[in-house]
């Protein structure tokens, strides 16, 4: 039973090792952690302290942008090589030791799925299909579908975890990371320069002049101060509900502070398009994890402290945010509509199938009938709007494909959530919300696929939904009952 496992442990070695030897020297670190980490929670006998470790993990290494780039192109947007970052290295990590388990006898089945989003994303993966019929770069086609069957295996591997106790290991891994994130994002804006974390994937601040002071927008370790924002927004609204929902008042506290971290560093970012989602995901996590509690004494006493917490911090932050919203953008704003029109040019001359998944940047101007992309004549431009971007790489029937993941996860994680005990429902809720956010901030902004770091925090949150539905979609709906599920 062992022989076959130990060689392809050793197979994977050798290639790893080849790799590793030409990479730069953060892949090399993120890989040699690999090597040390999978013998360790292989053989470790406790079988609540592996999946622990595992769940923790997962959750840390999400905004760290550890990578080994295989196969590279000079491209923009969408994959550019096979990424492997320290995510895709701890979801092998995750499959690796599964395998183990169900080989050793130590787990009775191998894959747990929940069948509507399963399904979800195998249409996905169908769907983008079709677009290799217009593909004139077939290699930038199949390095994002690759990707995407990447991510597929990482939601795969959250809805495998089988326990809600793992889900709030994970939730406290992305906890951690968010007061990181925020006080690395602090730093960078209050010290205007970088703090020689390179080697997590920090990368230049971006400069953007608002008038009243001269801005470095924050990056984290994500790269991009947009980078960020997706991150902070999708989370914080986890934060919130865990922060608002039942549970032992340390961890209310603790969720407590990194929501308001979190707030802090979605701040610095400077990005228009997160903040206008924070009311959006703020009103759906109060309306429902907080529900009918809000009337009691002690409830209103607490929500009237936090809204007086905010509304201090928004008086000191108000004359950056408002010239953010009147200052000059230097003609940013101005450009994305016709680069919107341009795109919607090129949606009518390939509907249905696009120009090719991943093709967007290398088409844009070419297939351009409006001539609004002769606006940047020297690289290539992406547009500022997610689902006019994966239209024009896959038509209609692949936007079908992404948002029909999204939608039902989305209607899942609602359905499922008032049936859920308070620890749960707080997750589904804030992930269904995070979700919403992200959508709505696609429309001013390319999105999730940009980055391979918030595609698996997207994929991650879906596969938490597919299990907390798995475990608690029997259950009757309790939406607003008057005690707690």
């Amino acid at each position: 039973m062992h022989g076959p496992l130990l060689a392809v442990l050793g197979l994977a070695g050798g290639i790893l090792a080849i790799v590793l030897a030409h990479a730069p020297l953060k892949g090399q670190i993120a890989g040699l952690a690999a090597c040390v980490l999978l013998p360790v929670l292989l053989w470790l006998r406790g079988d609540k302290l592996i999946t622990t470790g595992l769940a923790a993990l997962l959750g840390l290494s999400v905004p760290i942008n550890l990578r080994v780039n295989l196969f590279v192109e000079n491209h923009v947007g969408g994959a550019p090589s096979i990424t492997v970052t320290l995510t895709v290295l701890v979801v092998l990590l995750f499959w690796a030791v599964w395998l183990h388990r169900w080989l050793t006898g130590r787990l009775d089945t191998l894959l747990q799925i929940h069948r509507p989003i399963a399904l979800a994303l195998l249409l996905l993966l169908v769907l983008v299909l079709p677009s290799y019929a217009n593909a004139h770069y077939p290699k930038l086609f199949w390095l994002e579908w690759i990707r995407l069957l990447l991510l597929g295996a990482g939601l795969l591997a959250m809805m495998s975890l089988r326990e809600d106790r793992l889900v709030r290991v994970f939730c406290f891994g992305l906890s951690v990371q968010a007061v990181f994130q925020a006080g690395v994002a602090l730093a960078q804006y209050g010290l205007k320069r970088e703090l020689g974390l390179g080697m997590l994937g920090e990368e230049p601040l971006v400069y953007q002049n608002i008038g009243i002071v001269q801005a470095y927008r924050a990056t984290g370790t994500l790269g991009h101060p947009n980078v960020l924002a997706y991150f902070f927004e999708m989370l914080m609204p986890v934060l919130l509900g865990l922060a608002l929902t039942r549970q032992p008042a340390g961890w209310r506290l603790w969720y407590g502070f990194t929501f308001l971290c979190s707030l802090a560093g979605i701040f610095v970012t400077l990005t228009r398009g997160a903040w206008l989602t924070i009311p959006l995901s703020t009103l759906i996590v109060l309306w429902l994890v907080y529900g009918r509690r809000i009337v009691r004494v002690k409830a209103a006493v607490m929500a009237v402290m936090i809204a007086g917490g905010l509304l201090c911090a928004a008086f000191y932050a108000w004359p950056i945010i408002e010239k953010r919203f009147t200052h000059t953008d230097y003609k940013s704003s101005g450009s994305r509509m016709p680069l919107n029109l341009a795109a919607l040019s090129v949606i009518e001359k390939y509907p249905f199938v696009g120009v090719g998944l991943n093709n967007f940047a290398e088409r844009f101007k070419i297939e351009d009938t409006t001539g609004h992309t002769r606006i940047f004549l020297n690289f290539k431009q992406l547009v500022h709007n997610m689902y006019l971007w994966i239209a024009t790489e896959v038509g209609l029937i692949g936007l079908v494909g992404y948002m029909g993941l999204f939608v039902t996860t989305i209607v899942v994680a609602f359905r499922v959530a008032p049936r859920a005990p308070p620890v749960p429902r707080a997750v589904l809720v804030g992930i269904a919300a995070g979700l919403l956010a992200h959508l709505l901030h696609g429309l001013v902004d390319p999105g999730f696929r940009v980055s391979v770091q918030n595609s698996y925090q997207i994929f991650f949150n879906m596969g938490i939904v597919g299990l907390l539905a798995l475990q608690h979609g029997h259950k009757r709906s309790r939406w607003f009952a008057r005690r707690s599920a």
